[in-house]
């Protein structure tokens, strides 16, 4: 994992980061451990490439991010509200599984209010994958419904 204080150490001593596509679209990062021509023959061949002085990455959305020509790496904001998304489903599993058991004590006890309380707060739940999120990173990170708390 490249964290942002390797970054920023080997940054700081210009130390350079080659960056290049996957097949799969998403950004590959390329640390030489000597100089930067020399790792030039880990990237593949045909394959265009950018050498850059630093590499600007969130790592908890490292799957966001796709090669850029100019600037060697960008945010695919689309990708990024997609990992966000799944960050609240991961969130929100178990409190619904809390919820189904909590159900199905009410449906044992024939309480009808506790079981339309519950389905409520299951819909409410489901619903926080409709939360519209902002069109930048930042945006995104911030953005985090009451309910999953």
């Amino acid at each position: 994992m490249i964290t942002q204080e390797f970054v920023q150490q080997y940054s700081e001593t210009n130390f350079m980061f080659i960056t290049y596509p996957q097949p799969n679209g998403q950004v590959a990062v390329v640390i030489p451990c000597g100089d930067v021509n020399d790792a030039i023959k880990d990237v593949p061949e045909g394959v265009e490439y950018k050498i850059v002085d630093s590499v600007d990455i969130d790592n908890d959305y490292f799957n966001a991010y796709e090669f850029d020509a100019e600037t060697g790496s960008k945010v695919n904001i689309e990708k990024a509200k997609a990992i966000h998304l799944d960050k609240f489903r991961s969130a929100r599993s178990p409190k619904l599984q809390k919820l189904d058991i909590d159900f199905m004590k009410a449906v044992e006890a024939n309480d009808e209010a506790k079981k339309s309380e519950i389905v409520a707060a299951k819909q409410a739940l489901r619903d926080v994958t409709l939360t519209p999120l902002p069109d930048d990173l930042a945006g995104i990170k911030a953005t985090w419904p009451d309910i999953l708390n």
